[in-house]
């Protein structure tokens, strides 16, 4: 039976852990949704890798540091390293995206003024400090701490939402554009559609790289290739 080492922060990585008799989830931050976990759940530092003998990294799509940071671990002992990574958004015929390569693009395209709904962290809004806009940012749980722009606040909201209710918010809070980085999923996919329903501007901003290997695109494939190591 392989010890699988799950590297978490997509709901795929639940996914994968709930369908493997021996596996080990690692966070690299509390989640936000909690979740019933079939399996041990470790935070902080790595696990001692050689205990080990796959590692799946299954962290949140934009999650760059920690994609790279546990593949470096893995490659220095050797030990056998797939990602899990959900496939991107793709915009239709009828959406208004505009692609952006990063957070601070977005006051490039934004216009002063415009009233912009966004899924970013705190983190990520830190990189908005040029945006003349009013941002509303949507998040998990209390908001915790001042909002970190001039213009905007925090909107504590608990998904999944459907279209239906989003167009009806974005129309009540008569947002003008929606800024996200493109996690992929259908948890966050209602908003888009919506938007493409009201004819609203999207700023999508790219993944980040990832290290290069063998890539799943779903939990199915990541255990066809556990089960081939």
């Amino acid at each position: 039976m392989k010890r699988v080492l799950i590297i978490g922060g997509s709901v795929e990585a639940w996914h994968l852990a709930c369908s493997l008799d021996h596996a080990t989830v690692w966070l690299p931050e509390p989640e936000r949704v909690a979740r019933d976990w079939p399996c041990p759940v470790t935070q902080g530092a790595l696990p001692a890798l050689h205990q080990f003998d796959v590692m799946v990294i299954a962290c949140h799509p934009c999650d760059a540091n920690t994609a790279w940071m546990c593949w470096r671990a893995a490659k220095a002992i050797d030990l056998p390293v797939a990602f899990l990574r959900r496939p991107a958004w793709r915009a239709g015929a009828r959406d208004r995206w505009v692609l952006l390569p990063t957070e601070r693009s977005a006051a490039e395209v934004i216009p002063v003024g415009a009233k912009v709904l966004t899924t970013l962290g705190r983190q990520g809004l830190g990189e908005l400090k040029s945006l003349k806009a009013h941002v509303l940012a949507r998040r998990l749980g209390a908001p915790g701490g001042a909002f970190p722009l001039r213009h905007g606040r925090f909107l504590p909201a608990k998904g999944p939402f459907t279209i239906a209710q989003e167009v009806r918010f974005l129309r009540k809070e008569r947002v003008d554009w929606l800024l996200l980085r493109n996690a992929g999923g259908p948890g966050g996919w209602p908003k888009l559609a919506a938007a493409r329903q009201l004819g609203l501007s999207v700023a999508m901003v790219a993944r980040p790289a990832w290290p290069g290997g063998v890539s799943c695109a779903d939990v199915a494939e990541a255990k066809t290739w556990i089960d081939r190591k």
